[in-house]
Order: structure tokens, then C-alpha cells, then sequence
């Protein structure tokens, strides 16, 4: 029996040991990207369309570009200045377009901080999403601000969405909530979703942003292969 547990202690000890160097293998070398199909409204409250692009990594990154089949490479840039994650601005309104871009490779062109390049390849399908129409949040009076309920017309194609609560306060934007993934029953019914979970009570003075995601994921991924978003603002207070 002594020996027994004696080879599977050591047994134990080596494959705990080839898992935590393929662990730290993958923690030093790897980079993950993504890119997707983003959609909003514009000022004239019309869908438009830009190509996103992300790319982020374990280990510290000195710069990313990214090159379709065609076109010019563009550089993705550090917005949190920590150079593990370099990105597109979602809310850089020149990015956007009227018509949704179409299927396309993109390399991925990697250099760390210590000069090492690495090459990464993401193949984006024509899929794109509309955002969300008649989005509406309501209260209801006699129950506020324990009781508010958001409604939205489902998006055609959606796989799942997700609800983010900001408030618009003077000394910057909050976010107050962010909802699990959410799958919808049914491709035809009205969404709703009444907010008795989140106490509004502490922003009443200020107006409140209700965002509805939409999402169609790559298959077998936890990526996006098209994302769309739309927002309303209300104000509650008396």
C-alpha cells in the first residue's frame, strides 16, 4: 500500500507539473485577438457599421497592427497605457459606415516590449446586427425607484444580449449594472425586464443610460463575430 501511494503521489506531482509549464507557456507567449462587426445609431438615429479590431496578451506588447486582404494596415492603439491590451475605440464615430463591411482575413502583427513579433490571423464571416429598436424604460410610480422596466423589439439573428445602467453624473459616467448574457426565447416577442434588483434611489438627480447589447458569437468561441448597440436616457428624479 506504501508504495502504492508512493507512485501516485509522484504520478500526481509530474502532471501537476507538465500543467502548470504549459500554463506558464501559454501565460508568456500567447496573444488573443478579435475582430467583429460593431453597429450603433447615429445622431439621425440611422444603423451604421465599423470592422473592430482587439488584440491582448499576458505578456507586455509594444505595438499591434492589423491588415485586411485589402486596404491599408492600421494601428490598434494602448488606451489603458499598460501594453497588454491594444484596441479600436468603439465610440470614434469615424470609423463608422453606412454599409455593414464584409467578410474579411485580418492579420494580427504583434511586437513585445522585448522585440519578439508574434502573427495572429482572424477571419471575420458577413454577419452584422441592427440595434435595437423602440428601447423604452419605465417606471412604475408607485413602486420607484425599485421598479423599472426596459423594453426593446428583438434584433433579428441575435444569439444573445446584454443590459448595462449608467448613470450620467456631472463628475463623470457610472456604471451601475451589467446583466449576464441574456438568451432569448423567442425571435418575436417584445423584451422586458423589470430592474427591481437595482436601487435607483441614489441617482435620482441625475439622468440614467440604459444600453442593450446584441452579440452573434463565433461558433464553438466565446468571441464576437457581430455586436450592435443602442442606448436610451432618462431622467426619473422629480
Amino acid at each position: 500500500m506504501r508504495k502504492y501511494v508512493s507512485k501516485s503521489i509522484v504520478t500526481v506531482a509530474v502532471v501537476f507539473a507538465l500543467l502548470t509549464s504549459c500554463k506558464k507557456a501559454e501565460i508568456t507567449t500567447d496573444v488573443f485577438v478579435d475582430s467583429y462587426v460593431n453597429s450603433i445609431l447615429d445622431a439621425n438615429g440611422t444603423p451604421v457599421f465599423a470592422m473592430i479590431h482587439s488584440a491582448y496578451s499576458f505578456t507586455k506588447m509594444s505595438s499591434v497592427n492589423v491588415k485586411g486582404a485589402t486596404g491599408s494596415s492600421a494601428a490598434l492603439q494602448n488606451f489603458n497605457g499598460d501594453g497588454f491590451s491594444f484596441y479600436m475605440d468603439v465610440k470614434d464615430l469615424t470609423l463608422y459606415k453606412a454599409a455593414a463591411p464584409a467578410a474579411d482575413s485580418f492579420t494580427y502583427n504583434v511586437t513585445y516590449s522585448d522585440g519578439t513579433i508574434a502573427t495572429k490571423i482572424n477571419s471575420v464571416v458577413a454577419k452584422s446586427l441592427l440595434p435595437a429598436q423602440q428601447l423604452d424604460a419605465q417606471k412604475t410610480p408607485a413602486t420607484l425607484p425599485t421598479d423599472i422596466t426596459l423594453t426593446w423589439k428583438p434584433v433579428a439573428n441575435v444569439e444573445a444580449y446584454k443590459v448595462r445602467i449608467y448613470t450620467e453624473d456631472p463628475a463623470g459616467r457610472k456604471l451601475i449594472y451589467e446583466s449576464n448574457y441574456l438568451v432569448p426565447k423567442d425571435a418575436t416577442s417584445t423584451l422586458s425586464i423589470p430592474f427591481s434588483v437595482v436601487s435607483f434611489s441614489p441617482y435620482l438627480s441625475y439622468s440614467v443610460t440604459f444600453e442593450v447589447l446584441a452579440f452573434i458569437f463565433e461558433q464553438g468561441q466565446d468571441t464576437f463575430n457581430a455586436v450592435s448597440v443602442a442606448s436610451i436616457t432618462k431622467y426619473f428624479g422629480a
